[in-house]
């Protein structure tokens, strides 16, 4: 009975303590973070309000150089490259088409915490990253009811995060979020490629006569830039974005974003003076998308929930009552023991048989 008692004492042991395990190592330490095998592509539908060609409006032909109303649609795909620790080397690229033809597109590669999601300036001197700060593509897992700061990689700012409510979206429940970035200079290089750093006067006057810009600022500009043949051009990025999150996970299971890059004069102040929308456009989640990352939102949130809290319930209920049955049982077998025969202490009983023999 006492060896049984051991054996359920000892087995109980184990299970509480692969109950402690499961719960605060293994899960926080290898399942509730970004795995390195992550590789996670989203598609975006929108529509395009204003695109311009640069090529074309370098030549004045305006009609062909502002495009409206077309069909818009975004892939974006994160995928983790490496890993040290609990830090992440993460590429997050987006291209943009438009009826199959490529108009844009950013590639970033993010230092990440792979718990909190944030930028991280802590990783391994070879990798290449962008210094970004905040939240870049993904909320840490188990979001909390707050606001946040998220990455800009147009403008290679922060911007606010801020918590709406929570509400059901896509079969899963999520918490809402919405950014909102004002007119900023764009400074990633990436995006100010291809489009021109400077444009003819003649342009912008042009541009005035068949009403694309205030005749007043034509005016105006030549004043600042008195005989000048060309003027400085700068961009600004302005958006609002709404956010879908599962809090979970982190994942965003939808998005919705109004955005514009806007070209515009560059004044010897540094301010820049809108001139032109390069780009204005909306886009959201694609309905393949949104039940994908609704998916995936509930399946990681399961594995978290399985390894994190049932699994360690069940261990530790099986360890409690393998415990309470070792005590029950060497309780038993101690009790046994002192209403058993006494042997030792008091000497040995007279043979009856040979009792009348003495004398």
């Amino acid at each position: 009975m006492r060896k049984t008692a051991i054996a359920c004492g000892i087995t109980g042991v184990i299970f509480l303590a692969v109950a402690g395990l499961l719960a605060f190592w293994i899960t926080p330490s290898f399942v509730a973070r970004l795995q390195s095998n992550s590789n996670t592509v989203r598609t975006y539908d929108g529509q395009i309000r204003t695109l311009v060609n640069p090529a074309a409006l370098a030549t004045g032909n305006f009609s062909a150089a502002i495009k409206a109303g077309l069909p818009e649609t975004l892939r974006r795909q994160v995928k983790v490259l490496q890993t040290s620790g609990n830090t992440a080397l993460v590429q997050d690229a987006t291209t943009v088409t438009t009826s199959g033809k490529q108009i844009g597109g950013i590639t970033s590669q993010y230092a990440i915490d792979r718990t909190s999601f944030e930028a991280t300036a802590s990783h391994p001197d070879g990798w290449s990253v962008t210094s970004a700060k905040g939240l870049t593509f993904n909320w840490p897992i188990g979001t909390k009811q707050q606001n946040y700061t998220g990455w800009v990689p147009f403008t290679e700012t922060t911007t606010p995060l801020k918590y709406l409510r929570q509400e059901q979206h896509g079969g899963v429940n999520t918490y809402v979020y919405q950014a909102s970035v004002p007119a900023t200079p764009i400074k990633n290089p990436q995006v100010l490629r291809g489009l021109p750093t400077t444009l003819p006067v003649s342009l912008l006057q042009g541009a005035g006569k068949v009403g694309l810009i205030p005749a007043s600022l034509v005016a105006s500009l030549a004043k600042v830039f008195p005989h000048a043949r060309t003027v400085p051009v700068g961009y600004v990025y302005e958006s609002t974005s709404t956010y879908w999150v599962a809090p979970g996970t982190g994942l965003v299971v939808d998005l919705s974003t109004t955005e514009k890059q806007v070209g515009g004069v560059l004044l010897p102040t540094g301010k820049i003076i809108p001139v032109l929308p390069v780009l204005s456009d909306s886009y959201k989640a694609s309905p393949a998308s949104l039940q994908s990352a609704a998916n995936d939102a509930t399946n990681g949130s399961n594995t978290i929930q399985t390894f994190g809290t049932t699994l360690p319930i069940v261990a530790a209920v099986i360890g409690f009552i393998l415990v309470a049955i070792a005590v029950i049982l060497w309780m038993r077998g101690r009790r046994h023991g002192v209403g058993g025969p006494r042997h030792g202490s008091g000497g040995t009983a007279p043979d009856p048989a040979h009792a009348g023999s003495r004398g």
